[in-house]
């Protein structure tokens, strides 16, 4: 063989040779990532499927649901656990209400029943005496609005228990018109406490009364 094709072959096998082992580097290193790509997640990220939930570190903590035990033995609520909203409105003709609701944003569940105390302030934030409450019904709200007798006669107003953020409900209805007497605010309390809530609730009203309903669990349906 001619000495020149010698070392042309020597090249081509040499050159051949690094090729395959270059390849067989890649494919090494591809087994290596494929085969981290595949391993199980680390320990602190895979959840505990006996666990009941799953806290990631750093984030809040979960708040674990008041059990029924504590809904049976609950207490009186706390009024530094509650605030007071209004939820809606409603209006026929001379009459009007407003739905108020008391939430209990404490941890644990608590108590609530009978008839809210209600103040009544004019502009100057002087108590109006002489506007009378009185306690009624549910029904008979609707029936006041809707123009109609009442459906049946009312039960003794109950208490209800509040789930941590569930809210007891209350109405507070009057009627209205020009020459009336005019109130910037309604001071509330729940009942058994003495801690006042300030709710900005401008109104005329006639008739020298106000109507108040007993607290009841919000179903949404008044």
């Amino acid at each position: 063989m001619h000495p020149r094709s010698v070392v042309l072959a020597v090249m081509t096998c040499c050159l051949l040779a690094a090729g395959a082992g270059c390849a067989g580097s890649r494919s090494a290193h591809g087994a290596a990532v494929a085969a981290r790509g595949t391993a199980p997640d680390d320990v602190a990220r895979r959840p505990d499927p006996n666990a009941p939930y799953v806290v990631p570190a750093g984030s809040p903590h979960l708040v674990p649901r008041a059990t029924a035990l504590e809904a049976r033995n609950a207490g009186p609520c706390d009024p530094g656990v509650l605030s007071v909203e209004e939820i809606s409105g409603d209006s026929s003709g001379i009459f009007r209400s407003v739905k108020l609701a008391f939430m209990n944003r404490g941890a644990t569940p608590c108590r609530l029943g009978g008839y809210p105390v209600v103040t009544l302030l004019d502009a100057q934030g002087q108590n109006i005496g002489s506007i009378a409450t009185e306690k009624i019904t549910s029904a008979e709200v609707v029936a006041e609005l809707s123009q109609q007798p009442p459906s049946a006669t009312a039960a003794p107003a109950a208490v209800v228990t509040l789930m941590p953020h569930e809210v007891a409900a209350f109405q507070v209805i009057w009627t209205t018109g020009q020459d009336c007497s005019t109130v910037s605010r309604i001071l509330v309390s729940a009942p058994g406490t003495e801690r006042t809530f300030v709710i900005n609730q401008p109104m005329r009203i006639c008739a020298g009364r106000i109507q108040v309903t007993a607290l009841r669990l919000d179903e949404g349906d008044v």
